[in-house]
């Protein structure tokens, strides 16, 4: 009677010990699904923190871009409030004196020597090309432009210059380089600052200026008007003139040529060797080009004063 108990217990641990097996790998397909769902989970909340992130940085560049453009604003008005104010030079009407003694000159029907200096000398004939409405004449400029070239030889706080008369730009044109070369013996050119051309157009007077520092050459012209011909001929004056005097080429290639249109313009058919001159005058102090038509009167009379007392 033993026995089959014994068998019964036996198939009875045997039955138990199949169905601990069953459900041992059942739990482990179930612990490996819910690791695997588990390790979708944090992948999924590993995105989601991505994205959160990057959101975030999104937000913090927008936010930073926005800050700086609002301290940029108050960058700009704390500048416009503060900055110092670019004055417009005042052209001073003449005193009584000065008027008088211009008035004096005009007046005056004599003939001769008025003022000399250096190698320009002014007649009488020639200072009523000064009165309004009146065109100037090559004694008028050459004079003014030595007066320039004086002055800046005086002051080491002016940019130093060489000018040139107005006879060198249609000699140039006209008869080449042959026939001006010698007119520098006595100057290097390639040591100064500025050079000034004044430059007669059939009847038109324009100034062209060589800035040898920043490597440009411009034409004021008071009509606005362009003149790449001449703009050319200049610039192939320099690397001439160095090879003639250097006795080596002169590289012109990073040298800019151009003839500004933001500056004053004339409103009549005379006033251009008075704008000739006032172009040179400003840009021989580096001073603003802040005079108009409305100023040529004033400014003629000046120059009066000026070839009188040998001055600027």
């Amino acid at each position: 009677m033993s026995q089959p108990e014994i068998k019964a217990s036996s198939s009875t641990i045997e039955g138990f010990t199949s169905k601990d097996n069953n459900d041992n790998s059942t739990k482990e397909d179930l612990d490996s699904v819910m690791g695997l769902f588990e390790n979708l989970k944090i992948e999924q909340k590993t995105m989601d923190v991505y994205k959160l992130e990057l959101l975030k940085i999104k937000k913090d560049v927008l936010d930073t871009i926005a800050e700086r453009d609002i301290e940029y604003s108050k960058y700009d008005e704390l500048y416009e409030q503060t900055k110092i104010p670019t004055e417009k030079e005042i052209i001073e009407p003449l005193t009584e004196e000065e008027n008088a003694l211009v008035d004096k000159v005009f007046r005056s029907r004599q003939s001769g020597i008025l003022s000399q200096v250096k190698n320009a000398t002014v007649e009488y004939k020639d200072i009523y090309k000064l009165l309004p409405a009146t065109w100037l004449n090559d004694e008028i400029i050459n004079f003014y432009f030595e007066l320039l070239s004086d002055r800046a030889s005086k002051d080491s706080s002016l940019p130093s210059i060489h000018c040139f008369n107005t006879f060198f730009c249609t000699t140039l044109r006209e008869q080449g380089y042959a026939k001006v070369r010698r007119w520098t013996k006595r100057v290097d050119i390639f040591s100064k600052d500025i050079l000034f051309v004044p430059i007669n157009k059939s009847y038109h007077w324009v100034l062209g200026v060589i800035d040898m520092k920043n490597k440009r050459i411009s034409i004021y012209d008071s009509l606005h008007g362009k003149d790449e011909f001449t703009l050319n001929l200049l610039l192939s004056y320099l690397e001439e003139e160095h090879l003639d005097k250097k006795k080596a080429l002169y590289d012109t290639s990073e040298w800019i040529i151009e003839s500004p249109s933001n500056i004053p313009a004339q409103g009549n058919a005379y006033d251009c060797g008075v704008f000739t001159c006032t172009f040179a005058e400003r840009i021989s102090r580096q001073a603003p080009l802040d005079f108009s038509q409305k100023d040529m009167d004033t400014i003629r009379r000046k120059m009066v004063v000026n070839i009188l007392n040998k001055k600027i």
